[in-house]
């Protein structure tokens, strides 16, 4: 079922730790996301945060197949939050992600702040900091919200008295990066786009005859004269637009180029032996064409040996480092590494040796046996089977049961599912439990006769009470003791009645007789 743009229910954003954290965490709307974003947030501990204008209480992800994935309150009560969409925390990426690169930069007593007075959370963002050797403080502000230009250039007059050094940035929406243009020539933008399970930060510099040029935050500096772009060059006079260059000839890019990875601002270009493809036909006996001559001193074969051998120790370190956690790796993770393996094999000029093929094979049907996970309409039929059996082991002894002893009565399939399906065929079974009973997903217990730890996470996406790691034992064991108590009373309920039943039989055969 496709995903509905009309899902106004969804809130994207939210924090993590504690309802007064700047921590933002980002929820991707589709539940293939959703698997790699929860292992990053094992606590789950979500808050709707007060530096979000939320109200502080606790939320759950939410992952669904028919619907974007969202968080929802786990109590339910009135939250006056604005913005719930994906850029409602970039104030707070934009915070963090500018604090921990001044650090970097060794700039020192970094600080933030958002809560300004008169103003809104999400409208503008301020960090301070001290140059090494120098007490005097300088202010970088972020200006998120929209402004009159008089407004600006009282807050500018005002900021310039009590600061040794304002830097100006402007957000996507302020339209005042256009006045900065007029100032000084260009205007610092900044932004935040999404990437997988997080939101990265950017920085664009506008200038008036072009568009802005976008790229990463690592790739800039500070200076004493603002923020250098790569769309900037430092001189002695200040920062100014840097000269276009014309682009180099396909003959000359360099090997970073051809990886997809460009050299690094502000760094002297390091020379790299180039990995160049292999030729389709050879233009003459032992000629080598010019475009993939080696460098000077080596013959075709021992160029050919040592582009090999790079490749070959690439690969094994690949390998080792899956041997080692590949285990742990989410499923897009580990297909990336085993396309950078491919990557590497198709570009030697010998094949790879058998073992470390037997190797990358292991993992490509782990990865394929991975990829093989139910879909809704299989779930639902899990679901279906195990609300019967555990239906009914509730009625009798409400006996616990693992996942292979289900698997053995009910279905071998049951045991290999994906932890995550395990819990979204449980979520399915107890859709429908009362509130006021404790869940059948309970019967399902770890060995050793010890709570499920995906019983927590059931409970969590039921809208249940989640019992604090050391009480979940304990928890667990009650609600076992309330299947056996209500099975108890339907018994006796049920003895009673057919006590009742035997009775009046036995007073009709009396009164039969009397009128014989």
């Amino acid at each position: 079922m496709p995903i509905e743009e009309e899902d106004t229910r969804k809130v994207q954003t939210a924090v993590a730790g504690f309802p007064g954290a700047d921590r933002p965490v980002y929820l991707p709307m589709d539940a293939a996301s959703y698997d790699h974003f929860i292992r990053e947030y094992p606590t789950r501990e979500f808050y709707c945060g007060a530096l979000l204008g939320g109200c502080g209480k606790r939320l759950s992800a939410r992952k669904y197949r028919d619907k974007k994935c969202h968080f929802a309150h786990v109590v339910a009560g009135q939250c006056r939050r604005v913005s719930t969409n994906g850029a409602s925390a970039d104030h707070l990426y934009i915070g963090r992600a500018l604090a921990a690169w001044m650090k970097k930069q060794k700039y020192k007593n970094v600080q933030v702040r958002y809560k300004q007075r008169g103003q809104s959370l999400r409208e503008l963002v301020d960090i301070s900091y001290t140059r090494e050797g120098s007490p005097r403080r300088h202010l970088m502000r972020v200006q998120l919200a929209r402004r009159s230009k008089t407004e600006w250039e009282q807050s500018d007059t005002e900021l310039h008295r009590q600061w040794a050094g304002v830097q100006w940035l402007f957000g996507p929406d302020s339209m005042l990066a256009n006045w900065q243009v007029d100032r000084q020539g260009h205007a610092i933008r900044i932004q935040c786009r999404p990437v997988g399970v997080t939101r990265v930060v950017e920085v664009g510099v506008q200038f008036a005859d072009s568009p802005v040029e976008w790229t990463p935050l690592s790739q800039c500096r500070m200076t004493a004269h603002g923020i250098h772009a790569p769309a900037l060059e430092l001189t002695s006079t200040g920062l100014s637009r840097r000269g276009r260059e014309p682009r180099p000839s396909a003959t000359h890019i360099p090997a970073a180029g051809a990886l997809g990875r460009e050299p690094r601002p502000f760094e002297e270009p390091r020379t790299a032996e180039p990995r160049h493809r292999k030729p389709e036909a050879p233009t003459g006996p032992g000629r080598v064409p010019d475009s993939i001559s080696p460098s000077p001193g080596l013959s075709l074969e021992q160029f050919r040996a040592d582009d090999d051998r790079r490749a070959a120790e690439r690969v094994v370190c690949l390998l080792d480092r899956l041997d080692r956690f590949g285990d742990d790796l989410h499923l897009d993770q580990l297909q990336t590494t085993l396309c950078e393996i491919a990557a590497c094999e198709k570009a030697m000029w010998q094949p790879l040796s058998s073992s470390l093929r037997r190797r990358a094979a292991a993992w490509h049907a782990h990865a394929e046996a991975i990829a093989v996970r139910p879909t809704f309409r299989e779930i639902c039929a899990f679901a279906d089977l195990l609300r019967w059996a555990l239906g009914t082991a509730a009625g009798r002894a409400a006996r616990p049961f693992t996942w292979m002893e289900l698997g053995e009565r009910l279905d071998r399939r049951l045991p290999s599912l994906h932890p995550d399906d395990k819990v979204s065929v449980l979520v399915e079974v107890d859709r429908g439990t009362c509130s006021s009973w404790p869940l059948l997903s309970a019967l399902i217990a770890a060995r050793g006769n010890r709570v499920h730890p995906l019983y927590a996470q059931v409970l969590d996406h039921l809208d249940r009470p989640v019992p604090p790691r050391e009480a979940a034992q304990t928890s667990w064991e009650a609600d076992i003791l309330e299947h056996r108590r209500l099975r108890s009373r339907t018994e006796k309920q049920y003895r009673v009645t057919v006590h009742a039943a035997q009775l009046l039989t036995k007073q009709e055969r009396h009164n039969d007789a009397d009128r014989l």
